[in-house]
């Protein structure tokens, strides 16, 4: 539901008032709660909330609305999804949490708003990549100063037996 995700709260209501699918999927599996999560939106978010939207729907990656919102660095859909009870230790497909994909976009106000409600900072995914290792990855300098300072293992490896260093190394090497 487009409404949804520009944040167009009255023409979204008038759409459910006359019977539109609150969890209706768009080409990519996309719900209007994860569209609005995505976008910012928090007013849309709490409309499709109050009305009983899905707060762990997932596209076909397995990603959830608080994932997309990590993602993109929509702290207040962030706080919106997690007051509301989304899991924030959910993964996708690929095992990458809402913080992994903060650190792998280099989202750092995402970062902090996930490790301040409790995000397992050394998670990993199914590349045993955490999400120091995401955003060392990317050379996301900030986000990597932020997660050490926060207590991430520097010394962690992935299932290749890479560090964040041997990962920024590996960029720049290019």
């Amino acid at each position: 539901m487009r409404a949804a995700q520009f944040g167009h709260v009255e023409s979204m209501r008038v759409l459910l008032d006359r019977g539109a699918d609150l969890e209706a999927k768009d080409a990519e599996g996309i719900t209007a709660l994860v569209g609005a999560a995505a976008n910012g939106r928090v007013g849309s978010i709490r409309e499709l909330l109050d009305r009983g939207a899905d707060l762990e729907a997932k596209d076909e990656e397995g990603i959830t609305a608080l994932m997309r919102a990590a993602a993109n660095g929509r702290v207040g859909s962030i706080r919106e999804l997690l007051d509301r009870g989304a899991d924030l230790e959910a993964k996708d497909e690929e095992g990458i949490t809402a913080l992994m994909r903060a650190a792998a976009n280099g989202r750092v106000g995402s970062i902090r708003e996930l490790l301040d409600r409790g995000a397992d900072l050394e998670a990993k995914d199914e590349s045993g990549y955490t999400a120091l290792l995401w955003a060392a990855r990317n050379c996301h300098v900030e986000a990597v100063a932020l997660l050490l300072d926060r207590g991430a293992d520097p010394e962690v490896r992935d299932n290749d037996g890479r560090s964040a260093l041997d990962l920024c190394r590996s960029i720049y090497a290019k």
